[in-house]
């Protein structure tokens, strides 16, 4: 946390926010965060246990029963199917759920005015790659499937969340 503050004193002059506004704000999102984790990992496992019966019962409709058991195969693909569907589901509903403390805009949202890696709103255009170009700290950012950065910085404020990144 104190790397995050002596970069924070670098970013006061770029959000207009004081230091105890930032430091308030990177705790509230610690917060969040931690909670966005913990709710990741509650349905893991049960998705994971979806998964593990429908192979296994697929698996022993071959290894126990010859000619195959049709029903216990059925059942192992829908299983498997369910566990699909589960997963789509739960990464749709996580995926835009953190919040920026400041602005209240989505965290991980398209880059907006503010370079997500340093939080500086000194961010070219795309350009011809789709990719945007930090003149700050000198990152050319390519969102999408190929993301080359870290999501430090909310992307509408600049202001400086998570040390690490996401």
């Amino acid at each position: 946390m104190a790397n995050l503050l002596n970069t924070a004193r670098k970013n006061v002059d770029l959000t207009g926010n004081s230091l105890e506004e930032l430091q308030r704000f990177q705790e509230k999102f610690a917060a969040d965060l931690k909670q966005h984790r913990d709710s990741e990992r509650r349905f893991a496992l049960p998705i994971l246990l979806v998964f593990i019966v429908g192979f296994a019962a697929v698996f022993c409709s071959f290894l126990l029963f010859h000619p195959p058991a049709t029903w216990l195969f059925v059942a192992g693909f829908v299983l498997i199917a369910i566990g699909l569907i589960l997963i789509a589901v739960t990464a749709t509903v996580f995926q835009k759920k953190l919040i920026c403390p400041a602005c209240r805009h989505s965290f991980m949202d398209e880059i907006d005015e503010c370079c997500p890696a340093c939080g500086s709103p000194s961010l070219e255009p795309k350009n011809w790659r789709g990719a945007r170009h930090c003149n700050f700290c000198g990152k050319d950012l390519v969102s999408g499937k190929n993301r080359n950065f870290k999501y430090k910085a909310c992307t509408h404020c600049g202001v400086l969340l998570d040390e690490k990144g996401l």
